[in-house]
């Protein structure tokens, strides 16, 4: 019976040391899975501002008036000012 009991004993150690190596195993593969999200996140982050400053440049760009042209007749202050 003694001996039974000791290999039961040891039975459960070597159970339980399989159970700790796979779940050391599987929490270091969800640290490195969430690593690459975090890292892919921030990644998509950087993008979105890069892309947001240069659509906000583009646009600054667009409503900036160009350099007059005094031969531009459109635009002259004489047309606005003495419309026909």
């Amino acid at each position: 019976m003694n001996q039974d009991f000791a290999e039961s004993v040891a039975r459960f150690r070597a159970e339980l040391a399989s159970a700790v190596t796979r779940s050391r195993r599987a929490a270091a593969e969800a640290r490195a899975h969430s690593a690459t999200l975090r890292r892919e996140a921030e990644d998509e982050a950087a993008d979105a501002a890069r892309r947001d400053a240069e659509a906000k440049a583009a646009d600054a760009d667009a409503t900036r008036p160009g350099p007059s042209d005094p031969d531009d007749d459109d635009f002259s202050e004489h047309t606005i000012l003495f419309r026909p």
